[in-house]
């Protein structure tokens, strides 16, 4: 696992990557944290998050960032029979220390939408347009893959999901005011030893979306 300690600082209060061990002893202090505390937090809480069941995220243009980053996922690249995506956003964490300075500049509209668009968790349209097959998996499935049998679960999500290359988590998308700058953050879970998180950084370019550099917490295992 490749990650640096400051992204690990900021990180800590983002969901852990479902079924994963980290490689390195520098890591291992980092995501264990992250993982026991959030694995708590997500189980512990999935009563509330039954009782306020997500609304429908409608927002077109950010489909189309979607479009622009999925195709760079691990899991998407692993994927040889469509892919996995979970159907209810993630919040992403916060930006704050994860973008360099310029780029903190340059998209503060956008995160401070991002912070508050991902106060609350969206259920994902099937308004995406890929060059794979996809489908939602909603997040209480996937994690019951991995909560009794922790990452021995990815046997029986790869029975359920054949060919799938794992599962990837969305946030919701930060955008400023005209749509033409965007963060977004995106898992992939592929394996015990294969996972992948990042800030996003997009600027939309003669009506694409292109990804820029700037954001500053990466990690890989």
């Amino acid at each position: 696992m490749s990650i640096s300690d400051n992204a690990c600082s900021q990180l800590l209060g983002t969901r852990p990557l479902l079924g994963t061990r980290p490689r390195h002893s520098v890591s291992l202090r980092c995501m264990g944290r992250a993982v026991s505390g959030l694995l708590v937090l997500l189980f512990g809480m999935s009563g509330a998050a039954e009782e306020s069941k997500p609304r429908p995220y409608q927002v077109d243009e950010a489909y189309r960032v979607y479009e622009a980053i999925l195709p760079h996922e691990e899991s998407y690249s692993r994927g040889t029979n469509g892919i996995v995506i979970q159907s209810e956003t993630d919040s992403g964490g916060t930006t704050n220390g994860c973008l360099s300075e310029e780029a903190a500049k340059r998209f503060r509209a956008a995160a401070v939408d991002f912070a508050a668009v991902n106060n609350k968790s969206w259920l994902l349209q099937p308004k995406l347009h890929l060059g794979k097959s996809y489908e939602f998996v909603s997040s209480k499935t996937i994690q019951q893959y991995f909560k009794e049998h922790g990452p021995s679960g990815w046997t029986e999500f790869y029975t359920d999901h054949p060919g799938s290359g794992g599962f990837i988590a969305l946030s919701a998308v930060g955008f400023n005011k005209s749509k033409t700058s965007a963060v977004v953050f995106a898992t992939s879970s592929c394996g015990e030893l294969c996972a992948s998180f990042r800030f996003h950084l997009l600027q939309k370019t003669n009506g694409r979306w292109e990804e820029v550099n700037g954001g500053t917490c990466v990690g890989a295992a």
